[in-house]
């Protein structure tokens, strides 16, 4: 009888070892060394919030944790509708207790320890016509808040203990957290495909880029909805590039540390631009925000870009926010 029940309790152990090698996330699909070594995943069906880890560009889970979101179900949209926004973020600031309680007096004791405030609205909320923010990932005055599930204005909340644990794999601007109502998981030839899907796009768009071969470059946008910030829709943004192709210098494109998160609507790539040319030398962080066109065929729609530094060093977990 022993031997039987050992022998389940083994098959159980050997069932859920091959389910997670052999199932991943659907919203991390690359991860790197430089912009997502780790990645926040947060799912408000179950209130949970997943910590993953960069294993050899592909993600592996570290630790759970118990977490409260916004009051009202369903994906944030209007400014004071205390629901949680659904997409993919990255954290910008952090905010100690000290600084909370400057700011906000005696209300800001809510936040807890400390609070990281998301860059919600993001670029695909904004064309979305969302609104609203403050949406931040932080602590509570009150852990029991935790355990009712939907008990915040439309942040992500966690225990004082928790938030002070997973502040040690965060790095502002380099640790992105998806929000998702439902976490999907994928088989492996399935995740791997996806992965591919984009991984082609984002390698064809930069040889031609690098090739200067302008009609395959500018068919990797979406015509129809990509918009810029500077040069405006993509008919401003085409004409713009064409100037810019014609120029007869060869410049030398160099890309580094890519990672790929997706979401139901949009998929965001982050990665290093080294560009270098007889005009500009420039090195910095661009993310490319993508969706599906009526082909199925990725496409993008919105890219960004921030100056960056060359050098390269390894994140290394260490309670950086919080000293004592």
């Amino acid at each position: 009888m022993k031997k039987g029940i050992m022998l389940a309790w083994w098959m159980i152990i050997l069932v859920g070892q091959v389910f997670a090698q052999d199932f991943f996330p659907s919203n991390i699909l690359m991860m790197d060394e430089k912009f997502a070594h780790h990645v926040i995943l947060v799912e408000k069906a179950t209130h949970k919030v997943h910590l993953y880890e960069n294993s050899d560009s592909n993600p592996r889970l570290v630790k759970t944790y118990n977490t409260a979101t916004g009051k009202f179900k369903g994906d944030k949209f209007i400014n004071g509708d205390h629901k949680t926004p659904e997409g993919i973020y990255s954290m910008y600031e952090f905010l100690s207790k000290e600084e909370l309680l400057k700011r906000h007096g005696n209300y800001g004791e809510i936040y807890g320890s400390g609070a990281f405030p998301m860059n919600y609205p993001n670029f695909i909320d904004t064309r979305s016509g969302k609104t609203g923010g403050g949406i931040w990932l932080h602590s509570t005055d009150d852990d029991n808040r935790i355990y009712k599930g939907l008990d915040s204005k439309g942040c992500v909340v966690l225990q004082n203990a928790d938030l002070r644990d997973i502040s040690q794999y965060i790095e502002l601007e380099k640790t992105p957290i998806i929000v998702v109502q439902d976490i999907f998981f994928l088989s492996k030839e399935t995740w791997e495909n996806n992965r591919k899907d984009l991984n082609e796009v984002v390698s064809a768009w930069a040889k031609a880029w690098q090739s200067k071969d302008f009609e395959r470059y500018i068919s990797a946008y979406d015509p129809l909805n990509f918009y810029d910030h500077t040069k405006g829709n993509y008919h401003a943004y085409k004409a713009y590039k064409k100037t810019i192709f014609s120029r007869p210098d060869a410049p030398s494109i160099k890309l580094d540390f890519i990672s790929i998160l997706s979401n139901e609507q949009y998929a965001v790539v982050h990665l290093q631009q080294d560009y270098r040319s007889s005009v500009i030398n420039d090195i910095g962080k661009k993310t490319l925000y993508l969706k599906k066109d009526a082909n199925y065929d990725w496409k993008i729609v919105g890219e960004l870009w921030s100056k960056a530094e060359h050098a390269n060093l390894a994140f290394t977990p260490s309670k950086r926010f919080f000293k004592e």
